[in-house]
Parts: structure tokens; C-alpha cells; sequence
């Protein structure tokens, strides 16, 4: 596939996506292309709505500080083979349509910290099949607000950087976005509900809905959404947290291996069947609230 790299600096246009000699070979991308965002490269910020571009690649390399787009002016294309990767460090804002093929996986190295409610990559997109996360920096999946297309399917976080996702994510077929979190520092938080939750190691917040099944291992999980949160197991170095805000939801089922937590100081939580303990209650760290009675009832 013929490549484009992209380093600005024109002397008119230096940040514009459609100056010819802002890229290497000269001439602006079309379709087919595979885009290189170069280490030492300018920040690419105008005429970034390429909307009908259909790309076969799309690489933001290492080393790269600048600029990506703007809030509602998010650098925009087409991608019709899987290849995409990021390892910037400044902010970016991508919109990525998939064309001619089922769906992308996207790579994300590393990337910007952002500030406070702007995350160092914001990402759109409708078919995401796996997004994986291995550096650090801060990414938003789905973030802009009126956002209802957005889809991935799962979202696994392997670094130790933070991820947001929107409210109005789910999979590509519909249902609930699975989600793993494996690294001591990483931490991942939700306004969607989700379906299967790996929590490896690391923090994960349901802040808004509810997950279907949640393993909670070396990891410190936040029920923080309403509604019913189906399976919860708790390993001996999980922790469980249902104490940071006054929202009523409910667990269903609920396994706690001996050395787990569970901490419902103020007893928002309702219990519908009876917690189960299959490897005893020593070392495990129970707080259900002043008002909640705790019976033993069968200790085999």
C-alpha cells in the first residue's frame, strides 16, 4: 500500500491536513493510503474532517507530542483495513468509520495524560471488536456527548493508563461490552453497563449502570451504578466497594473466596440470595451496614 507521513510545518498551513507539502511523499493522502503521524511531526488541527477518505492504515508513531483535532472538530476517516496504532503523547480527537471489512482492533501503545475532562485520546468509532490499551496516558471511548454509535465489543486495558467509556457504548450486535483490567495501576471507569468483567489487578468503576458478571481477583471493583448486578466472585485479594455514592441496586449472586472484601457501610445494597462463602469466612472483611443482620446458616 503506498504510505503517507505526515509532518506539517508548511510555511502557510503548517497544521492543515490538506496542504500538500505537509506530507512526505508530497501530496495529501487518498484513498488506499496508509498515514504515518511521525515522531517529530506538527500538530495536525485543520481541514481534518476527511469523512470520505478510506484509509488502509492509520499510525501515530512514538515520540509524537502534538495535537490531533479539536473538540467537535475530531480528525475524521475511513478505515478499510484493520491497522491502526497510537503512541502519541499529546491530545488527539479520532473518528474512525469501518469500510468494506466487519471491524478493527485498535492498538493503543501509549498516550497523552490529558487534563482535567479531556482525556490524551478521544476515540469514536463504530465497530470496534477489541480495543486494547498497553501504556499509559488517558483514553475516552465514546465521550462526545450525543455519541449513540459508537461500539466495541471488548476493551482490554493491559497498562497502566485510564480509560472512560461512555454511556451509550455496547457491542456491535448489542448486549454489553466485556471488560479486563490486568495491571496494578490501570483503572477503568463506565457509564455503560457491561457484560463480563476481568478484574486482574488494578481499579474498575461501574459508575453508572451495572455489569452482568463481575471476577473480581487482585482488583478493587466500585458498584456505583443502579440496577441489578447479576454475578459478583470475589477472589482472596478482591475488593469490593459499594460505598461511594447513595444509589440503591442490587446483587443477585455473590461468591466470596476466604480473604475477600466486601464494604457496604451504609447499606445501599439489597441482596437477593444468600452470599456464599466456599472456601470460609476467615480473613474476609464483611461491612454491610449498622442495620444489616449477617446469619450463618449453613457451615458445611
Amino acid at each position: 500500500m503506498p504510505h503517507k507521513i505526515w509532518n506539517g510545518g508548511d510555511s502557510t498551513n503548517p497544521n492543515s491536513f490538506t496542504e500538500p507539502d505537509n506530507w512526505a511523499p508530497t501530496g495529501v493522502p487518498v484513498n488506499n493510503d496508509v498515514v504515518t503521524i511521525a515522531p517529530e511531526a506538527e500538530s495536525l488541527l485543520d481541514n481534518v474532517n476527511q469523512a470520505s477518505l478510506k484509509l488502509s492504515g492509520f499510525h501515530v508513531a512514538e515520540g509524537f507530542k502534538g495535537d490531533i483535532g479539536s473538540p467537535g472538530n475530531p480528525l475524521k476517516f475511513k478505515l478499510n483495513a484493520d491497522d491502526f496504532s497510537y503512541a502519541g503523547t499529546g491530545i488527539a480527537y479520532l473518528d474512525l468509520t469501518v469500510d468494506t471489512i466487519a471491524d478493527i482492533s485498535p492498538v493503543i501503545d501509549a498516550c497523552g495524560v490529558g487534563r482535567t475532562g479531556i482525556p490524551g485520546l478521544s476515540l469514536t468509532g463504530d465497530k470496534f471488536k477489541t480495543l486494547t490499551f498497553q501504556g499509559t496516558g488517558s483514553v475516552g471511548i465514546g465521550l462526545v456527548p450525543g455519541d449513540t454509535s459508537s461500539r466495541l465489543d471488548t476493551l482490554d486495558v493491559s497498562g497502566g493508563g485510564t480509560v472512560e467509556v461512555g454511556a451509550s457504548i455496547q457491542k456491535m450486535s448489542a448486549g454489553a461490552t466485556d471488560v479486563t483490567v490486568s495491571h496494578p495501576s490501570a483503572s477503568v471507569t463506565v457509564d455503560c453497563d457491561t457484560g463480563t468483567v476481568e478484574a486482574v489487578s488494578g481499579a474498575f468503576r461501574q459508575r453508572r449502570g451495572e455489569w452482568s458478571t463481575a471476577n473480581i481477583h487482585a482488583a478493587s471493583a466500585y458498584a456505583s451504578g443502579s440496577g441489578t448486578y447479576a454475578t459478583t466472585n470475589v477472589d482472596a485479594a478482591g475488593k469490593v466497594y459499594n460505598n461511594e455514592n447513595n444509589t440503591v441496586r442490587t446483587f443477585t449472586d455473590i461468591e466470596m473466596e476466604n480473604g475477600g472484601s466486601w464494604l457496604d457501610p451504609a447499606g445501599t445494597g439489597a441482596y437477593t440470595n444468600p452470599i456464599e462463602f466456599p472456601t470460609g469466612m476467615d480473613r474476609c472483611t464483611l461491612d454491610f451496614g449498622r442495620e444489616r443482620r449477617l446469619d450463618v446458616d449453613d457451615i458445611p
